[in-house]
């Protein structure tokens, strides 16, 4: 990682933002390089997991890839920490059980499974390892605080704010005094009696007898952040929320809340363009690595940066509009008879008229997605996620057709109807379904990364279904994945798909006739993948 080097925050001091947020719009560019790193790791790092000789060398790597995992992937965190306990249990070592079992329940946690977390700590021993350990309560104060923000009874808020002081407490008892942790903690507690000042002033002071232990801190400068935001100070917190961001985006890490805040400032601010950028960039980094823990702060955000960005939007759309409207005029008035613009206004409004018809129709698409997304709600979270960047897709398309319209709208007022025959003429339906199938079969597997082998599982050995076209799903596993989704009327995906219900009924079929499961649990079994 990028060693950030840049002075320590200090009061009221003139950051350069601007340039900063410049350095994180260029990382943001390069996640792709970043991720490939982390990725070349984890694969030395499953290697050396593999390859181990025995079982203890195999339960420190596994910890390895239970840390790694954790900023990235968290389904994975979860999946290697429960390895680490059955190894713990087969060495027969009561200490390294219990820290995996910490690790355990840390992944819950993240993953939003609070009840499963609370009921893996409240299973340990309090016995010396427990009672000295600074993970230990730091989960617990994690999860308590999450609780605390998801009620609204005051009697509830009250005991939870007791308990997490009472926990702060003690994780400065048990950790050494100079360390990271315990000025954190200590910041949390004098926020927690409204003491900014203080907290600003500890931060600061750790921040300058330590630089090198948080210069690369991501947690440093988000606490460093928020509390020049309680502040006032709104300048220093976008600096230092950047800093934050910076650091997290460099190191992979999914599981932030830096950018989250930071756009959500900006949208405060009035920069709805990069607010919208960084929003989206962390709602999909919050659904590859499923930290649904981070998901609430996400979905608080994204419907009002959206709304805003979407505003802003038309408001240049109209303003280029008006500029088009007056050149073309003064150009007609100049170039142009009263018969051939009475032809020419004729034409366009013929032209208006069939684009306001398609935006009736797209307006209710918009409509029919947003009653499933209120309906899906309900019922998983995940596919509301998906709908969402599904719609995300056709407000673009609109935006196409609105662009499309503006140049078809110039050539009727120029008198260029052969070029707008050519360009009405040439249909690009194949190429939108083309990128449209690729983005479901993309979002879809990034959800459920083990669906193909899952879905082949179902079918007889010599039944599989194997990709071999350029798109990552075949007709049959589209089908399937969106049955998956809930949707399993056929007349629905006969009209997502552009197939004929005939076709659909024959797909479904097909595939059902290369199971051996009963042909009336074939579909639960395949919403249950």
């Amino acid at each position: 990682m990028m060693v950030l080097a840049c002075g320590m925050a200090q009061a009221g001091k003139q950051y350069h933002v601007d340039s900063l947020l410049r350095v994180l719009d260029a990382v943001i560019d390069s996640s792709a390089v970043y991720d490939a790193r982390l990725h070349q790791d984890l694969v030395g790092y499953r290697v050396a997991y593999d390859n181990a000789g025995d079982d203890e060398t195999r339960f420190h790597q596994a910890h390895t890839l239970f840390k790694t995992y954790r900023k990235y992937r968290l389904d994975s965190a979860l999946y290697y920490a429960r390895q680490r306990v059955q190894i713990a249990q087969r060495l027969n070592i009561p200490d390294s059980l219990l820290a995996a079992r910490l690790d355990e329940a840390d992944a819950l946690k993240c993953l939003g499974r609070l009840n499963d977390a609370l009921a893996v700590l409240d299973a340990m021993p309090h016995n010396a390892y427990i009672s000295n350990n600074s993970q230990y309560y730091s989960l617990y104060l994690s999860i308590l605080l999450s609780l605390s923000q998801m009620t609204t009874d005051e009697q509830e808020v009250s005991r939870y704010q007791s308990l997490l002081m009472h926990y702060r407490d003690t994780i400065n008892l048990v950790n050494s005094r100079d360390t990271l942790t315990v000025c954190v903690n200590t910041c949390a507690i004098n926020k927690g009696h409204g003491r900014f000042k203080e907290a600003l002033q500890g931060l600061l002071h750790f921040g300058e007898t330590h630089a090198d232990m948080v210069r690369n801190s991501a947690i440093y400068w988000y606490e460093l952040a928020d509390t020049y935001r309680h502040l006032g100070d709104l300048e220093s917190a976008k600096y230092c929320y950047t800093m934050s961001a910076i650091i997290d985006k460099q190191g992979s890490s999914k599981t932030y809340t830096s950018l989250q805040s930071l756009a959500w400032l900006l949208h405060q601010e009035g920069d709805t363009e990069r607010a919208y950028r960084y929003i989206t960039c962390s709602l999909g980094d919050v659904m590859s690595s499923n930290a649904r823990n981070r998901l609430a702060l996400v979905g608080e955000y994204l419907p009002i940066i959206t709304a805003a960005y979407t505003h802003h939007q038309q408001n240049v759309a109209t303003r280029r509009n008006i500029l088009i409207a007056i050149g073309t005029l003064a150009l007609a008035i100049l170039a142009a008879l009263l018969s051939v613009i009475y032809r020419s206004n004729k034409r366009m409004k013929a032209m208006q008229a069939r684009l306001s018809e398609s935006n009736d129709s797209l307006q209710r698409l918009n409509g029919q997605l947003r009653q499933q997304g209120r309906a899906l709600v309900e019922s998983n979270r995940i596919k509301e996620e998906y709908i969402g960047q599904l719609f995300n897709l056709c407000s673009q398309y609109i935006s196409d057709t609105e662009n499309n319209r503006t140049k078809m709208l110039g050539r009727i007022k120029m008198g260029k109807v052969k070029e707008l025959q050519e360009q009405l003429s040439t249909s690009t339906m194949a190429q939108d379904l083309s990128r449209l199938f690729d983005s479901f079969d993309a979002i879809f597997l990034q959800l459920f990364p083990d669906f193909i082998e899952r879905f082949n599982s179902l079918l007889r050995p010599e039944e599989q279904i194997e990709i071999k076209g350029k798109h990552l799903l075949t007709p049959e596993l589209r089908i399937c994945a969106l049955i998956r989704l809930g949707i399993n009327d056929s007349t629905k995906i006969a009209g997502f798909l552009h197939y004929s219900p005939q076709t659909v009924y024959n797909y479904r079929m097909k595939v059902r006739n290369r199971s051996d499961i009963p042909k009336d649990q074939f579909i639960a079994r395949i919403q249950s993948l």
